[in-house]
């Protein structure tokens, strides 16, 4: 029986690109689907053939700087999207048989679900949380950078008494009668969490209402395409995401790690710097703005990257180990995973040299600890079922439930 889905995601491709796939299997199953995210997004969301819904984003506006350093401004920024994101939906949009929203913009999923009185099914493109793990006590609140923290705060700050007060004057805008914290902390009936449970922290402790598939990844045209270099040398990507990845300094220090090495790297710049600005590359590195990742970690023997879940997903679904370099308070408890299951290295930003980060790197294709590693985790990946579970889960929620 044909359904109809509408998908929410605020522009952010580590949000976005791990649902496109999913978006996909839906369409190709016969569903009517509908994606609502900003004009920014259009191209990539309709190559998986869902309709395009558009709001007025201003999420790519934010201070980067700010958002990894204060929760409270992070939620803020993350209900202006959810309160455009419900605007654009009740004014332009029919109701749907089922929403399905990224975890980061739950107020507007939430809402529009009880509004509309239909099923809905939360996508968790990093770490899920429970009673046992935070993600969002990780992030702020870790031990000397080194791990997330056993314990959460005594008192809640200030901020979270402002983020209820919003969600409480969202919902009553939107004529549903939920206490803040209730719509806010819910579990939902559905989670699905594009990581495997061996990766994720506590990942026993979970119950079944979240359906942990691993990487959903799909055909991804819309990245370009890539060849291998030929040779024997041994291929390395670099990446520091897509989103608010202006560090030209780090860039430039995996440039020179790289030159006259037995390596070939390649480099993925995204729109955070010009290429132009990295100078006269050496032969064995090659820079680009977009190139296909899984295509590349398919020839590579490690991947450089800031630690963001969707490059760290996509390299162990191939096998590939890695040197994590985290860029921001967001990034580190991935890379404390990496760390801590030997599926490669974690460096400090402040630490990286061009002979600190080449030493690395020797080190981690040296160790046969952490190939071993790398590769069973794969096989975790390859096991959780990826988007055509994904479709499972959302295709069978009942009408009404959340």
């Amino acid at each position: 029986m044909t359904r109809t889905f509408l998908f929410l995601c605020h522009p952010d491709h580590g949000h976005v690109v791990p649902t496109l796939a999913i978006a996909a299997e839906l369409v190709r199953r016969g569903h009517d689907v509908t994606y609502l995210t900003a004009p920014v997004m259009r191209e990539i969301v309709a190559g998986t053939g869902a309709g395009v819904a558009t709001y007025r984003s201003r999420y790519r506006d934010a201070d980067f700087a700010e958002l990894e350093n204060d929760p409270g401004y992070l939620m803020s920024v993350l209900l202006d999207e959810s309160e455009a994101m419900l605007d654009a939906a009740v004014s332009e949009l029919d109701p749907v048989d089922c929403v399905v929203y990224d975890t980061s913009v739950l107020y507007a999923g939430r809402i529009l679900a009880r509004r509309w009185d239909c099923a809905s099914a939360q996508t968790v493109p990093f770490f899920a949380s429970n009673e046992h793990f935070s993600y969002l006590n990780a992030m702020y609140n870790d031990e000397g950078g080194e791990r997330p923290a056993e314990a959460t705060p005594a008192e809640l700050p200030e901020w979270v008494g402002t983020t209820m007060a919003r969600i409480g004057a969202l919902s009553a805008q939107h004529g549903v009668d939920v206490a803040p914290d209730e719509l806010w902390f819910e579990i939902p009936a559905r989670s699905i969490v594009t990581v495997p449970r061996e990766f994720q922290y506590a990942g026993e402790s979970f119950d079944d209402r979240f359906v942990f598939t691993g990487p959903c990844i799909g055909e991804r045209g819309f990245l370009g395409d890539w060849s291998p270099p030929g040779g024997s040398a041994p291929v390395v990507l670099v990446s520091l995401g897509a989103v608010f990845n202006a560090h030209k300094d780090i860039f430039a220090t995996c440039v020179e790690a790289f030159r006259g090495r037995d390596w070939h790297a390649v480099v993925t710049v995204g729109d955070g710097i010009d290429p132009a600005e990295l100078g006269e590359l050496p032969p064995n590195v090659e820079v680009h703005r977009w190139v296909p990742h899984v295509t590349v970690l398919r020839e590579a023997a490690l991947c450089v990257t800031h630690g963001g879940m969707g490059t760290v997903m996509e390299a162990l679904s191939t096998g590939t180990p890695l040197v994590c370099v985290p860029t921001s308070a967001l990034d580190r408890p991935t890379g404390w995973r990496v760390r801590d299951l030997g599926l490669g290295a974690l460096l400090n930003p402040g630490d990286v040299e061009p002979e600190v980060l080449a030493d690395t790197v020797d080190g981690v294709l040296a160790d046969p600890a952490v190939t071993a590693a790398a590769r069973r985790m794969a096989t975790a990946v390859a096991d959780a079922g990826g988007a055509s579970r994904a479709a499972d889960v959302i295709e069978a929620a009942p009408d009404g439930t959340r």
